[in-house]
């Protein structure tokens, strides 16, 4: 079912805001070099927008796979950050669920927990593939651990009122889409049980 496209216009956005706050940490970990500022990497090109990123994003899964086994953090993340790219830049919702899946495939045996963005958003990212190819079922799973990642990473930012204040907001737009999933599947009564949690 394609989407109007106001809504493609808000999702894009949705995705390149999330695909730069995933790797934020990451990338100011790192002191970018002359090279780097005239080869942007995936997430610059991600954040423009630039269709460069399809191939950038790619390049990065490469480099990342080709790292030992145990260093899964930058797994994680160019798998997450090529799907945004399959899904937002390059409109290819069912090729997008092949790295959001091996992104989510290594959560676990990593260091990212499940209280942390990192886990939200790949999972948030893969819902919205789903829910592109109408597969309601798998978005509505995927959302609701979106939605328990979200609500663990607010509990555990107690005391930072700006990363609280950030994570609830994610929350509720992850809140808004799980509604439309639920509606979609006839669940009315649920739709309306999340939405009045806004």
């Amino acid at each position: 079912m394609p989407l109007c496209p106001g809504r493609a216009i808000f999702r894009r956005a949705i995705f390149l805001r999330l695909g730069a706050c995933a790797t934020l940490g990451l990338a100011a970990a790192g002191t970018p070099d002359a090279d780097a500022q005239a080869h942007p990497d995936c997430t610059q090109l991600l954040q423009a927008g630039d269709a460069q990123a399809v191939p950038a994003c790619k390049a990065q899964v490469e480099e990342a796979e080709s790292a030992p086994a145990t260093e899964r953090m930058p797994r994680i993340v160019a798998d997450d950050e090529y799907g945004v790219a399959l899904l937002a830049i390059a409109h290819q919702p069912k090729q997008s669920l092949e790295p959001f899946s091996r992104a989510i495939e290594l959560l676990p045996a990593s260091t990212v927990k499940p209280d942390s963005l990192q886990w939200a958003v790949t999972y948030w990212h893969r819902a919205t593939a789903y829910q592109q190819l109408a597969q309601w079922e798998q978005a509505d799973t995927d959302l609701a651990t979106a939605e328990d990642a979200f609500t663990k990473a607010i509990a555990a930012a107690a005391g930072d009122v700006p990363l609280t204040q950030h994570f609830t907001q994610l929350r509720q737009r992850v809140r808004l889409q799980h509604a439309d999933v639920l509606e979609r599947q006839g669940k009315h009564r649920e739709a309306q049980k999340i939405l009045a949690t806004q």
